[in-house]
């Protein structure tokens, strides 16, 4: 894991998908996180052979999975202990074409949060620089609205 220009925290680990049928194959998992959009964490799923899938996290949904089931609806997070295996975390996301199920070392997706914590930390989120000349550009009376087309 490796901070770039102080704003952004990438790491990769290891972890499977279960599919459709129960079966387990392992992948990359890359977690971005970045302080200019403090609320989410980027999910990049790589396995050999197929395009990858991407997903846009709470990072609040995140840590609270860490320690019991988070979430309602299309995504749900929660600790999994398994016979012979380390303590995980299990990240489910719905869509109209299925669920994918991901599973996360729980230490290493611990370990990850707390760094994003160090750099942002929990309940500053709101007070970001770059979330309020987001909010005052939007907000900007003097600026005609974007075209919609």
């Amino acid at each position: 894991m490796s901070f770039d220009s102080g704003s952004q925290l990438e790491g990769i680990v290891r972890g499977f998908v279960t599919l459709s049928g129960g079966e387990r194959e392992r992948c990359d998992i890359m977690l971005r996180y970045c302080t200019d959009d403090p609320l989410v964490v980027g999910l990049i799923v790589s396995r050999p052979g197929l395009a990858s899938a991407c997903w846009v996290i709470s990072r609040d949904l995140l840590s609270a999975g860490l320690t019991g089931t988070a979430g309602i609806g299309d995504v749900t997070v929660e600790p999994v202990a398994e016979q012979s295996n380390p303590l995980g975390v299990l990240l489910r996301v719905r869509n109209d074409w299925g669920e994918s199920r991901i599973h996360i070392d729980h230490q290493a997706l611990l370990l990850y949060l707390e760094r994003s914590h160090a750099m942002m930390p929990f309940g500053s989120e709101a007070q970001s620089r770059q979330a309020d000349a987001e909010l005052d550009e939007l907000l900007d009376k003097e600026q005609d609205p974007p075209a919609v087309r």
